[in-house]
């Protein structure tokens, strides 16, 4: 034909002569595909990294709510805080988040939101066998027994004669102001 090159004398085509000739208008077109599909692969792992971040970001939202509610229940003195610490979260769950004067939700940097204290009055006042206060006080434990009460000392030696007797109680007296005795 008259548009064909002859082969060349080894036998072997390049592959440029090989293929059917191209315009430029469909290259471009196949690039446009190639970029469209490409487009739509990042759009979907975008979407998906959104999600992630979505999750995360809730779960760092639930581990500090958590941690704000602890330290709440620590301070007002709770006996059982994993009980109480579900107990509140049940209330919160059923209130609507607190929200600030610029629309943002509360962060978990200021002190326990007035929401929080409330239902910790609330939980008070419904449970108080949560609390330390509904307790009544306890004695300090010492580490020492009382100490006894003894009559005035008797001269070592009239204790020795009382001891000589056979009685007991007279023998261990006796003996206590023995050791006592430097």
């Amino acid at each position: 034909m008259a548009g064909e090159r002859p082969a060349p004398a080894d036998g072997n085509a390049p592959a440029a002569l090989t293929r059917p000739p191209v315009s430029d208008e469909i290259d471009w077109r196949a690039r446009a595909l190639e970029a469209e599909s490409k487009i739509a692969q990042l759009d979907s792992d975008a979407q998906a990294l959104r999600t992630q971040l979505a999750q995360a970001q809730s779960a760092l939202a639930q581990e500090k709510q958590s941690r704000e509610l602890d330290r709440a229940l620590a301070a007002a003195g709770a006996i059982d805080p994993e009980v109480a610490s579900l107990l509140l979260t049940n209330m919160l769950a059923s209130q609507p988040p607190a929200q600030t004067n610029a629309g943002e939700p509360t962060t978990t940097n200021s002190p326990p939101t007035p929401d929080i204290n409330t239902l910790i009055q609330t939980l008070r006042t419904q449970k108080p066998f949560l609390f330390e206060s509904a307790l009544p006080p306890r004695p300090t434990p010492s580490a020492m027994s009382p100490a006894l009460i003894t009559s005035p000392p008797d001269s070592l030696t009239d204790l020795a004669t009382q001891a000589r007797t056979g009685d007991r109680r007279s023998l261990l007296a006796y003996l206590r102001a023995r050791r006592a005795t430097p």
